[in-house]
């Protein structure tokens, strides 16, 4: 199957991914089988990782809704494999990646967030430790008494590949470590690379021999590392650089008294793992290091024969590393600065006017497809109608992109001087592209926006959210039903999703929709209507407020006293700043929503049962409560309950919910066959209670 079909093909399935049936499951077969053979054998995928699971878990489940199971077929084994290398294995410590900027302004920032955390303990002057921010493949090592025992890749940061017998090729990985013989386990955290030098070599024999070139020394290194044929691995020179040891970073393993991160790259020496170090790599100072950062980017300097695509910077000091703790994404003592992204050459086709969740209006181009990082491109943002006219982009415009972020395309120049003048310039909007509505623009500010609150493409959006996961949670709802009942005029905003009972015979008129299905979306309806309030702001879409802001304010909101109702209105500004991590422009925005949007609060709100945190208007009974001021993780699944419901009985009981175990964590929560977590638990000495125990707490 040539490569553009299979693209074609597979951009299909993925568009009706809700809606296959059981004649695509031939064809979906040969296309991930397909896609196999890219991954593995060529090195080269065409698509993201995340398309591939989307597709494999879709034939999984159409073959057990048809009874076609076929020992042939992808979803019984990966017949590309011929070992049993790669299998799946559970980090003990999630992989967890760094948060990211390209901003001098943000850095600034990373420090000021520090200091705010630590508040006294925060020194007069923060220490860095500067590294390369390594272009590569995440590598776990891990050692058994000093000997090298496993090798796992990231994967998706909580399970990864097991890749030993390629890691044993890799000539600088230590095969034993003598200082760690007494050492029941150590794991060492890096990266996999290939130097240009090496690339160049290996891309100059694929030539020879006619085979696919690789498109870059990452790509090249974690196709080396996956080889089933470790010869070939050796043959690559891959080259391993450790940088993490997360049981002495988490405080886990007492056996070395580490101070500063300084100390750990050099205890790592120490053990045989070799350093590449940029000749700056301790910097006092934020001023120092904002202008060694703008230095650097200015006048890229090639300090190593490897690629780095920016610099890591870590707060050197590690006694107060776990003051400043972990999100569930990323650690708050480090963040990675990059460098402007690598730039590809692409077409613009069209660009058209998208309208967004709050109105906004932006231009997106629609490309000529192209590779940009390992990612085909097909769309590029240009944030708005004064970037687009700065930019001078038109339809037909060969320009530069790159992707910002690691997420978004950007265009980044237009290549004015291959022109011929058949492009067409693009006027900018007067007025919304989906209602027709005239459009806004507030004073000072560049964006465009559609100010009509019956906009369907708002609403649409603003639909979504509110039936999602992350807002009430009504199963049973995807695009097309909302856009379909949008239509019809059976939901129109928040509250209408209650009345939809009403109109229970039209929507059995529909075709697809039989009583089965339409009891169960009223049930699901009838089900959410008993919600918290946190679950509300989220599900509404309040500007600057998500998951973890809105329960902040929700039991803001509960202190003021019972009528929750009235207080959610007459809450003030100044009132919301006492919330931890609550801004300026998050508190404005709430009330702001509030003001604007009371009628529809008001009637969402008397559609519900919102349950009343008593807890967080009772100070007696949470000083009565066992938990009040003590943190917990919940790890394993219970027959009872769910995890969520087990983290807001903890927090109505004035207890904190964590997502790790550490030395500071007072309880585990666990099922009797939990894994790794109870261990480390154990290493802790971290109290472990099952499901009854914790239920006799509250």
């Amino acid at each position: 199957m040539q490569n553009t079909e299979l693209l074609t093909l597979t951009t299909d399935f993925l568009r009706r991914i809700t809606h296959l049936k059981k004649d695509d499951i031939i064809t979906l077969r040969e296309v991930i089988k397909s896609h196999n053979h890219l991954y593995h054998l060529s090195e080269t995928p065409i698509i993201s990782d995340t398309e591939y699971d989307i597709l494999f878990h879709a034939l999984a489940r159409l073959e057990a809704d048809h009874g076609m199971f076929d020992e042939s077929s992808p979803t019984a084994k990966l017949a590309i494999l011929a070992s049993g290398q790669f299998q799946k294995v559970t980090h003990q410590f999630p992989m967890i990646s760094l948060d990211n900027t390209y901003s001098l302004h943000e850095v600034a920032d990373f420090e000021q967030r520090m200091k705010n955390i630590l508040e006294e303990k925060a020194p007069e002057i923060f220490p860095y430790f500067v590294q390369p921010k390594y272009d590569g493949l995440w590598l776990a090592v891990i050692y058994q008494y000093g000997k090298l025992l496993q090798a796992i890749t990231r994967g998706s940061g909580v399970e990864g590949e097991d890749v030993t017998l390629g890691a044993w090729e890799i000539q600088n990985i230590p095969k034993e470590i003598k200082l760690l013989k007494h050492i029941e386990r150590m794991e060492i955290r890096g990266e996999v690379m290939m130097s240009r030098t090496t690339f160049n070599a290996v891309n100059k024999d694929r030539l020879k021999v006619g085979e696919k070139l690789f498109a870059n020394p990452r790509n090249a290194a974690s196709g080396s590392l996956r080889q089933l044929d470790p010869l070939i691995t050796r043959s690559r020179q891959l080259a391993f650089f450790g940088y993490s040891v997360p049981q002495i970073e988490m405080g886990v393993d007492k056996n070395f008294e580490i101070k500063t991160y300084t100390d750990l790259m050099q205890i790592l020496a120490s053990w045989g793992f070799v350093r590449e170090d940029f000749p700056f790599s301790q910097i006092s100072g934020i001023s120092n290091l904002l202008s060694l950062i703008e230095k650097e980017t200015t006048h890229r300097q090639e300090y190593f024969d490897f690629d780095i695509d920016g610099m890591v910077l870590k707060f050197d000091d590690m006694t107060l590393w776990d003051d400043l703790g972990r999100t569930e994404h990323h650690p708050r003592y480090a963040i990675a600065y990059k460098f402007p992204a690598k730039q590809v050459r692409t077409r613009v086709n069209s660009i058209e006017h998208s309208v967004g969740r709050t109105g906004t209006v932006t231009p997106v181009a629609n490309l000529e497809a192209v590779d940009v990082g390992g990612v085909v491109v097909r769309r590029a943002t240009l944030h708005n109608y004064d970037e687009l006219m700065k930019k001078w982009v038109r339809e037909g415009d060969y320009v530069f992109i790159m992707r910002a972020w690691e997420v978004i395309p950007e265009i980044v120049s237009v290549i004015t001087e291959v022109r011929d003048w058949s492009e067409k310039e693009i006027q900018i909007p007067t007025h919304c592209p989906i209602c027709h509505t005239l459009l806004a623009q507030d004073l000072w500010k560049v964006a465009l926006y559609c100010p009509s609150s019956h906009c369907p493409a708002k609403i649409q959006w603003q639909l979504e959210m509110f039936v999602s996961k992350q807002g009430l949670n009504i199963d049973g709802f995807w695009t097309k039903q909302i856009e379909l009942f949008l239509s019809l005029g059976f939901i129109t905003d928040f509250p209408s999703f209650f009345n939809l009972a009403y109109f229970r015979e039209k929507i059995l008129s529909l075709e697809g929709y039989k009583e089965k299905s339409v009891s169960n979306l009223l049930e699901a309806i009838e089900s959410a209507r008993h919600t918290t309030l946190d679950r509300v702001f989220t599900a509404i879409g309040i500007p600057n407020v998500g998951k973890k802001t809105a329960k902040q304010i929700a039991r803001k909101i509960f202190q003021i006293g019972n009528n929750f109702h009235e207080n959610i209105f007459s809450v003030t500004e100044e009132y919301l700043l006492n919330v931890k991590d609550i801004w300026p422009e998050t508190a404005r925005a709430f009330i702001e929503y509030m003001i604007q949007n009371r009628e529809m609060v008001e009637k969402l709100l008397s559609e519900l049962d919102i349950e009343v945190d008593s807890s967080q208007n009772s100070q007696e009974t949470l000083s009565d409560s066992k938990i009040r001021g003590k943190s917990f993780c919940v790890t394993g699944s219970f027959d009872s309950y769910s995890r969520d419901q087990i983290h807001e009985m903890i927090e109505k009981n004035g207890g904190e919910v964590r997502t790790s175990v550490s030395l500071k964590l007072d309880y585990l929560i666990a099922w009797e066959n939990a894994g790794s977590k109870k261990s480390k638990a154990e290493e802790c000495q971290v109290k472990v209670l099952t499901l009854d125990e914790f239920l006799k707490f509250v």
